[in-house]
């Protein structure tokens, strides 16, 4: 399952002076979210239901993600898929390294797995495969990592832009190498905040500003004409993501927020990536 998503506005900001605005404190939380489908388009899924649990910690000197998405799907000729997919990452906060472990298993096997480090420097970085070993890519200059994206969008919202464009991986091979279009809407109102502090119950929301968001995730050196997905989500000022809807070509899965936890930030400062995710 990819991780991002696609536009269709005309939206242009520097991300140089996106990046270098005033700090923003994320929250360390567990958030869990049940998906369902929402729409479906010919050749696409009939049916689905799963389950995914984002955990992200604020580890001293960077960040640690780690994600579960757990689904089970049919299409229209009756073929039933059981998917776990599960991706843990560690970022740097100076958005110069990422090291990450995605492993897929489709139907009990494992169809997908890459382990890597990618570094950043200004004119470009590289990303290194240990799994598949050997293999090495090329990432431009100016790529953003995903916390770095997400702060971006905080900064932009903050500062009352519609949107920007930037290059982000998030960890991959090279086709998670994408140009995105992130297109930000005014603050939501009551109604929304209601909504999500039903999952709410430790009251982590409370008094925290949300943007709708889109981002829309094209291939990097593609035609740039259609995305491959794209993402629409309600984005609070302390990270927490609510109310996620992910757009894909033929079919569209709703991701509603059922709980959220504050977790403990590191005991210390050497915080790696989470190896209890693969077994």
């Amino acid at each position: 399952m990819k991780r991002a998503t696609a536009l269709a506005a005309a939206v242009v900001m520097a991300g140089t002076s996106v990046a270098q605005a005033a700090p923003i404190n994320l929250l360390s939380h567990r958030a869990q979210y049940d998906v369902t489908l929402a729409s479906t388009r010919p050749g696409g899924v009939v049916a689905m239901h799963g389950r995914t649990v984002l955990e992200f910690r604020d580890a001293c000197t960077g960040w640690t993600t780690t994600q579960r998405f757990i689904s089970d799907m049919s299409d229209a000729k009756g073929s039933d898929v059981h998917s776990d997919f599960i991706v843990s990452s560690t970022e740097d906060k100076d958005g110069k390294i990422i090291r990450f472990k995605i492993k897929n298993l489709v139907n009990g096997k494992t169809t997908q797995r890459f382990e890597g480090t990618g570094t950043l420097a200004a004119a470009g970085g590289v990303v290194r495969l240990t799994s598949p070993a050997g293999q090495h890519f090329m990432l431009p200059g100016g790529t953003l990592l995903p916390t770095q994206h997400t702060l971006a969008v905080l900064r932009a919202a903050m500062a009352g832009r519609s949107g920007f464009h930037e290059t982000v991986f998030q960890g991959g091979d090279s086709s998670d190498l994408y140009d995105t279009a992130t297109v930000i809407g005014k603050p939501v109102g009551k109604k929304q905040h209601d909504e999500d502090r039903i999952a709410d119950t430790a009251g982590l929301l409370n008094g925290m500003t949300a943007w709708p968001t889109l981002v829309s995730y094209f291939p990097h050196e593609g035609d740039g004409e259609r995305a491959d997905y794209e993402i629409a989500y309600r984005l609070y000022a302390n990270g927490v993501i609510a109310s996620m809807t992910l757009i894909y070509p033929n079919f569209t899965m709703k991701a509603d927020l059922v709980k959220l936890e504050k977790l403990p930030a590191a005991a210390n400062c050497t915080a790696t990536t989470t190896a209890s995710a693969f077994p």
